[in-house]
């Protein structure tokens, strides 16, 4: 079978480590989720994750969470193996998962993490690609705005920036945005509506962000 994108299922194990393997060392150990819990989302209501398959090897995968009763979707991982990376696989598998999501659960805006190019890092050029992959597919950065990534690890997070897609306004209002982090860091990060970051993120912010 040609590239195609399907859902990955609790019942599919040899599909799961063919996942985890590409997941493993597309990020780093600080970005990461145990592989319980990776594999504890495949059976959540609110979450799922999308294979990339070129005939019958898993070239790629994209994990998008979709809670119910809110108006975002959140766009948590996406990787593709690095053997067949820079041939259009990841704009492919963004907007099948994004048109199979649509589908499901209507359309809504998309958030996306992404480490932010704006802070020096040896991985400079790698942060910078991604951005520029997300505003092809017509992303626009939350400004100003710094996001706190709460992750469970040892290891600290790095600075990150938030990204929207599929947003039809001008505009995103404080108030929206806070509603967001908070359904975001409880049903995403298993972290408390009250997290004090959420504050910390949101403190000398205008009422309305604007996007670059």
């Amino acid at each position: 079978m040609p590239l195609h994108v399907t859902i990955l299922t609790a019942q599919n194990a040899l599909a799961f480590d063919g996942f985890y393997a590409i997941y493993a060392k597309a990020f780093p150990p600080s970005e990461q989720k145990s592989k319980e819990t990776l594999f504890s989302m495949l059976e959540a209501p609110f979450y799922t994750i999308y294979l990339a398959y070129n005939d019958e090897e898993i070239v790629g995968f994209c994990i998008i969470f979709h809670p119910q009763n809110t108006d975002f979707f959140l766009l948590e991982y996406i990787a593709i193996t690095p053997h067949i990376q820079a041939k259009g696989l990841g704009s492919f598998l963004l907007k099948k998962s994004i048109e199979l999501l649509f589908d499901k659960e209507g359309i809504r805006p998309i958030l996306i993490e992404i480490d932010s190019p704006e802070h020096a890092s040896f991985e400079q050029e790698i942060r910078e690609k991604r951005e520029r992959f997300y505003r092809k597919m017509g992303a626009l950065k939350i400004k100003p705005f710094d996001y706190m990534l709460p992750l469970h690890s040892d290891e600290t997070p790095p600075p990150m920036k938030l990204l929207l897609l599929h947003y039809p306004h001008t505009t995103l209002e404080k108030a929206t945005l806070k509603r967001w982090l908070e359904t975001l860091y409880n049903g995403a990060y298993n972290c408390s509506k009250d997290d004090p970051r959420i504050a910390q993120m949101l403190a000398h912010t205008p009422s309305y962000f604007k996007f670059d």
